[in-house]
């Protein structure tokens, strides 16, 4: 057992090590509990970027070449840290706040919300930790993907399904991070593989946690996290083996950041919509539908918040252009290879099913995936909108275009289950489930970010 888990850890510190670099580097203003909370998600983007080129290049997946590779990026960070001086100004004293007495609604909150988080991660630590891959999807594609390219020592883009791997068109962030988690190890370990995965959700969710509370407080802040965990799918989904949930991650970090780019006054605030684009350009990554429900609806988002402004779109288009730049080398890549740039060949096939309305409809609101998930989003979402059209003091009225990205993305996924062929999803109650789950936590942040502090905030 020691002997497994030893080089697991070395590589995972290396990955932290490095993406807490990056995060020091790219943070307007670090503070250290973040940048270790974005590490992971960020060594995550770069592991795979590491991967792609030696997949384009032919360099074999093995410890040595990933390991070197790691420490030629931790290197460079290290270096460009060294050569920038005033890293160590830019770094955030923790500050002492004289404790507030909590009333009893507030402490109901925080035990409550605390519990939901709890529960949700002991399942998730046995179904990923002490539990084999059970899944389908997970044993026909995910984590079977990744093993059979582990032991070919290359990205597998299998033609067939003779080895019991399907779509080999979806982009590799997953795969490369746990055949990454599993290097030294003499075979192939599940353990290892959906430990990583369990710890980038941790990591992810904790970033969220403190980036939310930088813009309200830790009240609010854990409220909104156990809200967003206790959508009883994802808690599902919180058990490792699909793509989905580490979709999910990056739109909810990106979204964050472009709540902490809206609210901040700091003279480098567009390193936070910088950083926004580099989790959406790492979705385009993680699953096909990065493209399509990540970085369209974040333009939009962001032309929305930029509006007329000049000087806000000077601040923008940097990030744009490296959000592109990150995110066009797969697409690319796949259309070279002839893989198909979305999950199924008749995706484009249009035509109406109004059969699958009353499924859909039944999907959000009479089963259980949701509980009452969507009941209270078709409510908030709109009183949201109402108030700050009056000019509500509740209500934080610059972070209104944050509904936009998780509206949108509704939209589109009930324009796929609904105008093509994808229907039959529906009908059998299948993916339609789990790709909703994904706007339903958007709507749920964005409005937790619509929600106006009682004391002013400083960023």
């Amino acid at each position: 057992m020691m002997q497994s888990f030893l080089p697991f850890l070395q590589i995972f510190l290396i990955l932290l090590i490095e993406g807490t670099a990056l995060a020091l580097l790219l943070l307007p203003i670090s503070t250290m509990s973040l940048a270790i909370a974005l590490g992971l998600p960020l060594s995550a983007l770069t592991n795979v970027l590491l991967v792609f080129l030696y997949t384009v290049t032919g360099v074999p997946l093995t410890l040595i070449s990933i390991t070197m590779g790691h420490l030629a990026i931790l290197g460079a960070l290290i270096l460009l840290i060294y050569l920038r001086p005033q890293f160590l100004m830019d770094l955030e004293r923790p500050v002492k706040e004289p404790k507030k007495r909590l009333s009893t609604v507030q402490k109901s909150i925080i035990i409550a919300s605390l519990l939901i988080i709890v529960m949700n991660a002991g399942y998730s630590f046995v179904h990923a930790i002490l539990l084999p891959t059970v899944q389908y999807d997970s044993a026909t594609n995910w984590t079977m993907r990744s093993e059979i390219s582990f032991v070919d020592h290359h990205i597998a883009f299998d033609a067939d399904e003779s080895r019991g791997m399907a779509k080999p068109q979806y982009p590799f962030l997953f795969h490369a991070l746990q055949i990454t988690a599993n290097q030294g190890q003499e075979r192939w370990l599940d353990t290892a593989a959906n430990g990583i995965l369990y710890l980038l959700s941790i990591a992810t969710f904790g970033a969220v946690f403190l980036m939310i509370r930088k813009l309200h407080d830790s009240v609010h802040s854990v409220a909104t996290l156990a809200t967003i965990i206790s959508i009883p799918l994802l808690g599902l989904h919180l058990a490792q083996g699909y793509g989905d949930l580490n979709l999910l991650q990056y739109f909810l970090l990106s979204l964050c950041c472009l709540g902490m780019w809206i609210e901040s006054t700091h003279a480098r605030r567009h390193r936070w919509l910088m950083l926004s684009g580099i989790f959406v350009a790492a979705s385009v990554w993680t699953k096909s539908e990065g493209s399509v429900f990540g970085l369209l609806p974040w333009l939009l988002t962001v032309s929305l918040i930029c509006g007329r402004n000049k000087q806000t779109w000077k601040e923008a288009i940097p990030a744009i252009i490296v959000t592109f730049a990150l995110s066009v080398p797969w697409p690319i890549f796949a259309w070279l290879q002839g893989l198909s740039l979305t999950p199924h060949s008749s995706d484009t096939m249009l035509q109406l099913h109004l059969e699958g309305v009353k499924e859909a409809l039944i999907g959000l609101f009479g089963r259980g995936s949701f509980g009452l998930t969507w009941y209270a989003l078709m409510v908030l979402v709109p009183v949201f909108l109402y108030g700050g059209w009056k000019h509500h003091p509740a209500v934080k009225r610059p972070q209104l275009p944050l509904l936009l990205w998780g509206s949108v993305m509704f939209l589109e996924f009930l324009f796929i289950y609904l105008a093509t062929p994808n229907v039959r999803f529906l009908l059998n109650a299948e993916s339609f489930y789990r790709q909703m789950m994904i706007p339903a936590a958007m709507l749920i942040l964005a409005c937790s970010l619509c929600i106006k502090p009682k004391a002013e905030k400083h960023l």
